[in-house]
């Protein structure tokens, strides 16, 4: 470090170590004085900050130093590379967020933090399908050039962290301890792998011990970091459910694979549907959803290769194709297509898909909706519910029915057009 930011990562501390002061407290700081170390060379500006005396009397007692200090030498002996807020690398998405990270503790290749990313959630204890499901998304969304974030729990999320490292966008993992403590244990490989081919992030000071009240404050920075959250099994209390929460309060796209209708293991994704999440089923799902915020990146569905056909057993096994020092891998493809993504041609519905769209598509609020729909042109689902004054659980099933009859269509978004 230079000296310079050697100031700021210390007054970055003293924050940090204050008693009383939050990460929205902090984050309205940096905001309002651009940097920690102004911050802490003005508290009697603090209120102006939208902080309070006492706060700013924590800062002037002195009482954060021991703090600060142990983190100081802690990082020292680890050497892990040290993100700050005020940095250019520093994630703009994440410095949005209202409870925004004021550093953040890195181990592995860093530049994946400028790939787009998106987050791959779910449950611990996933069964063989979900698990099936979950290293199917990771691996084609890290096939063209996205990032795949979560938060290096058992089941889903390892899953999702595995597949996605041996293809372009590799795989950025979030952690609930300090950056140098594994957790859980049976992840060593894993940890390893994501340290040497992937990204590690955390905001936690090192040698913190996997608490159990640091988790939840993690997943802010999954869907942070995240144009959009997708959800692979969830149960009702799931904590995949605490990031999903958090992505829609910080306005990003929520994604839940539905799963069968009488799994428990499933009711959490369920649940999310009905609040609004975008149920999808596959990647190109989700790429069109997303089409706005990935075409400055050059990806869309024509970036996506198709997939591999099964393997015989007995030809030999190709080589991963993992980047190293003497053979990297470029962070995204190369444009293909000029202009917006093209839609890929769906077969037409099956009797039956159409018998339970007409029931999903009640005749009254059907005529009522494609009427708002025909006069303003493209309506957000919120904008939506709120015209028809229907409950969002009983719109969602309309849209979906109405899709598959193919008389509205979906835009990134989360916003709906009829379809002339």
């Amino acid at each position: 470090m230079s000296e310079e930011e050697r100031a700021e990562y210390w007054a970055t501390l003293a924050l940090r170590h204050c008693r009383g002061i939050g990460a929205r407290s902090r984050a309205r700081l940096l905001r309002f004085f651009g940097s920690a170390y102004a911050a802490v060379h003005k508290p009697a500006d603090w209120p102006r900050a939208g902080l309070n005396k006492r706060q700013a009397a924590e800062l002037t007692s002195e009482a954060w130093r021991a703090g600060a200090r142990g983190e100081w030498d802690g990082a020292r002996a680890l050497d892990p590379i040290v993100l700050l807020w005020r940095d250019t690398a520093f994630p703009g998405l994440l410095r949005e967020i209202p409870d925004a990270p004021a550093l953040l503790y890195l181990h592995g290749d860093a530049s994946l933090l400028r790939a787009p990313a998106i987050a791959v959630v779910g449950s611990r204890r996933a069964g063989d399908h979900a698990l099936e499901v979950a290293a199917h998304m990771a691996r084609r969304l890290a096939s063209c050039g996205i990032a795949v974030i979560s938060g290096m729990a058992q089941g889903i999320d390892s899953v999702a962290h595995a597949a996605a490292l041996n293809h372009v966008g590799r795989s950025i993992g979030v952690l609930g301890t300090g950056i140098d403590r594994l957790y859980p244990r049976s992840g060593v490989e894993l940890f390893r792998r994501m340290g040497e081919e992937g990204l590690l992030i955390s905001e936690f000071a090192p040698g913190t011990p996997p608490l159990a009240d640091n988790f939840p404050i993690r997943n802010r920075i999954i869907s942070g970091l995240s144009l959009g959250v997708v959800v692979v099994e969830a149960a009702s209390r799931s904590g995949s459910l605490i990031t999903a929460r958090m992505a829609l309060e910080q306005n990003r796209e929520v994604f839940a694979v539905p799963g069968p209708a009488l799994d428990a293991q499933c009711a959490g994704c369920q649940e999310l549907v009905r609040q609004g999440a975008r149920p999808v089923f596959t990647v190109e799902d989700i790429l069109r959803d997303l089409a706005e915020a990935l075409r400055p990146y050059s990806i869309t569905e024509a970036s996506l290769s198709p997939e591999p056909e099964p393997q015989d057993p007995a030809a030999p096994s190709p080589q991963p194709d993992v980047a190293t020092p003497q053979n990297p891998l470029p962070r995204a493809p190369q444009p293909r297509t000029a202009g917006p993504p093209l839609a890929s041609p769906c077969p037409p519905p099956t009797p039956a898909a159409c018998k339970a769209a007409e029931s999903l598509a009640a005749s009254g609020p059907r005529e009522r909706l494609l009427a708002q729909l025909r006069l303003k042109g493209a309506l957000h689902i919120d904008t939506l519910a709120q015209e028809l004054e229907l409950p969002v659980a009983q719109l969602n099933a309309l849209l979906v029915g109405l899709e598959i009859l193919g008389t509205v269509r979906r835009l990134p978004g989360a916003r709906y057009e009829a379809v002339s």
